[in-house]
C-alpha cells in the first residue's frame, strides 16, 4: 500500500464475517495494535453496527455463511451485498477484504467495488497470516 493512501491514522475497525473464531482473533490483534474494534457476524447486524460505529477501516469476508450446497446466486448476504449497502451511504471507509475464495474472484470483487466507488485496497486470503494482518495493522496506525 502506498502512502498516498494513508492519510491518516485509522483507529476504528469493522470486522465483518460469519465467523465468530475469526473476528474474535481480528479483535484481538486489532486492540493489541491500538484499535477500536467492533465485530459483525451476521449481515443483518450490520447497518446499526456502522451507523453507531462510523468505522474508518472494514475487513469484509465475502464468503458471508455460504452454504456448500448452495450456489452463489441463492446466498443473498455475501460480500456484494454489503458493497450495495456501503455504496448507498456513500461510505469513505478504506475496505479490505478477507476470502478463501480464488484470486481471480477476489480481483473481480475489487474492481467492482472500486466501480461502486467503495475505497477497497486490498485483500487477504485466508487461511491467512497473524503476522502480516498484525503487520497491516500497525502500519496504518503510524
Amino acid at each position: 500500500m502506498d502512502s498516498d493512501s494513508v492519510s491518516h491514522q485509522f483507529r476504528k475497525l469493522l470486522v465483518i464475517d460469519d465467523n465468530k473464531e475469526f473476528t474474535d482473533l481480528i479483535e484481538e490483534l486489532a486492540r493489541i495494535a491500538g484499535y477500536d474494534v467492533v465485530s459483525v457476524n451476521d449481515f443483518k447486524e450490520l447497518k446499526d453496527a456502522y451507523r453507531k460505529f462510523e468505522p474508518d477501516l472494514i475487513f469484509l469476508d465475502l464468503d458471508l455463511g455460504l452454504d456448500k450446497d448452495m450456489d452463489m446466486s441463492e446466498k443473498g448476504y455475501d460480500g456484494l451485498a454489503v458493497f450495495n449497502f456501503l455504496s448507498g451511504i456513500e461510505s469513505r471507509a478504506m475496505i479490505v477484504l478477507i476470502s478463501g475464495m480464488g484470486k481471480e474472484k477476489v480481483e473481480i470483487t475489487k474492481t467492482i467495488g472500486r466501480e461502486m466507488n467503495l475505497n477497497v485496497v486490498g485483500s487477504f486470503s485466508k487461511p491467512f497470516s497473524i503476522d502480516r494482518i498484525d503487520q497491516f495493522l500497525l502500519k496504518l496506525r503510524r
